[in-house]
């Protein structure tokens, strides 16, 4: 008897229980991957119609039978967003994992690395959209005041380190209110001169024409410029510039491999041998690896392909410089993909954050799976510079969290943070609003990702040459070890 009220009892709490509203069941609803669209029926897939609120980014999601559309709100605004590239990717090969109420959406499709290789973005389900949300052709009939209110509160509830860089919005707003004329060249300069005091390489405004304005200076930028102002050979800043990347990339081709090194990855990788003993692997960016027009998956997969011969080539080799002095970044996936080449078993690197209302909200984490093939194990050192920046910093990131891999040289720059981008009207602005967090709970944003070892690669009495120089010395030094 004692049984049976006991099962009464339980089945009388569990009715309960449903009737109260508590999920009670499972929070995932489809654990696998699935396509927002789907491309042989030429329509959305069923399971997310409806609005979708992300969680930091500012974005609405609307998926309609026919096609995803994409929103951008502030707490004054909601509108329609111009960007071609996003929705082109939401509309042809997105996916999604479904939770009861939160849509995880990988942008990108890497085929099963999908989930490795990007930092998935969360959304809630919402009844509609916001009934004061306009379309293209209205965001240009706002006036100055209204579009350049709209930059000041994207930049204030997505920016995401106004404390370190020592802004502050309200204050900017009055300051350039009233200097924002009644044509569009002017508010392009007033907004151009917020991203520059930002002082921070992924906060833009570009023009429908490309014309873009953010801030460009660096230490090493700053110091071939008063090299430059010291001669009187060249007299064009510009070309300045151009000779020195020009002599740096010879110098790497010709002096430190001899002409015996080789390019793979659309000539982005370049490799060979220093010594008998030390390998060497100049990483020129984190993208383009093919010519234009394939997928970032076929990048990954010929990428794949090339390192896997680079390693292979180094398998005799007692230790190996990797270099990204000259990195202006790129892609995350591919930062992945080739730091899964050193390490045999999956190392946690650093978590996503996204700021949201003034917080910060955990997106992803992100590991370095090891690559299926073949790694190198041995010792590693990664030679960076305030020129290594983005994907550049992030891959250092990365490959800091293995154990046999040494940072030498100086910090990165100290722009990590991914570029979240919106338009305001027929312009284009970015913003940094992620923040990558290691397992000490430490970032790198402005302060850049520090060297273990620390060496000064660009000297001014040497400027064209001191960057081969500092790679023999860490030659010397490894092989003294």
């Amino acid at each position: 008897m004692r049984y049976v009220l006991q099962l009464i009892l339980w089945i009388v709490l569990s009715f309960l229980s449903g009737c109260s509203g508590k999920n009670t069941q499972p929070d995932i609803v489809k654990n696998d991957l699935q396509p927002t669209f789907l491309s042989d029926k030429n329509s959305t897939n069923p399971e997310i119609l409806g609005v979708w609120k992300s969680i930091g980014n500012g974005y609405y999601l609307e998926v309609r039978t026919d096609s995803l559309l994409l929103y951008s709100y502030t707490k004054s605004f909601c509108y329609k967003e111009k960007n071609a590239y996003l929705e082109g990717l939401l509309n042809s090969e997105s996916q999604f994992v479904l939770l009861r109420d939160t849509l995880e959406l990988y942008l990108t499709d890497f085929g099963d690395q999908t989930k490795i290789l990007q930092t998935k973005k969360d959304f809630v389900k919402v009844d509609r959209l916001p009934e004061n949300q306009i379309g293209f052709s209205e965001q240009n009939t706002l006036s100055n005041a209204q579009r350049f209110q709209l930059y000041l509160e994207n930049l204030q509830e997505n920016y995401a380190f106004p404390l370190e860089r020592d802004l502050d919005w309200n204050t900017l707003y009055q300051k350039y209110k009233d200097s924002l004329g009644s044509d569009d060249e002017m508010l392009f300069a007033t907004m151009g001169k917020v991203a520059t005091l930002t002082k921070d390489q992924h906060t833009k405004v570009i023009a429908p024409d490309g014309k873009t304005l953010q801030y460009r200076i660096t230490p090493t930028a700053e110091t071939v410029r008063e090299v430059f102002g010291q001669q009187a050979e060249i007299t064009d800043l510009n070309q300045y510039f151009n000779q020195f990347f020009a002599t740096n990339y010879s110098n790497i081709s010709d002096s430190l491999l001899l002409g015996k090194g080789k390019k793979a990855a659309n000539g982005k990788l370049e490799y060979g041998h220093l010594t008998k003993s030390v390998g060497y692997l100049h990483i020129h960016s984190f993208a383009g690896y093919l010519e234009k027009g394939y997928t970032r998956r076929q990048q990954i997969d010929s990428l794949s392909a090339q390192m896997q011969n680079i390693i292979t080539t180094f398998k005799d080799t007692e230790a190996l410089i990797i270099d990204v002095s000259f990195n202006f970044g790129g892609y995350d996936a591919t930062a992945l993909t080739i730091a899964g080449y050193f390490t045999e078993t999956p190392v946690f690197s650093h978590k996503s954050q996204v700021y949201w209302k003034g917080r910060f909200y955990e997106e992803d984490e992100v590991v370095i799976y090891p690559a299926a093939t073949t790694a190198f194990t041995k010792p590693v050192y990664l030679l960076t510079t305030d020129i290594s920046r983005s994907a550049a910093e992030g891959f250092a990131m990365m490959m800091r969290a293995l154990p046999k891999v040494k940072l030498i040289g100086t910090k990165t720059l100290g722009t990590l943070s991914g570029m979240l981008g919106k338009s305001i009207g027929d312009f284009y602005t970015t913003y940094s609003n992620q923040r990558l967090v290691d397992s000490n709970g430490e970032f790198f944003e402005v302060s850049g990702v520090p060297p273990d070892i620390e060496r000064v690669v660009f000297r001014k009495e040497n400027i064209f040459h001191s960057h081969k120089r500092t790679v023999r010395d860490i030659v010397k030094m490894i092989e003294a070890r």
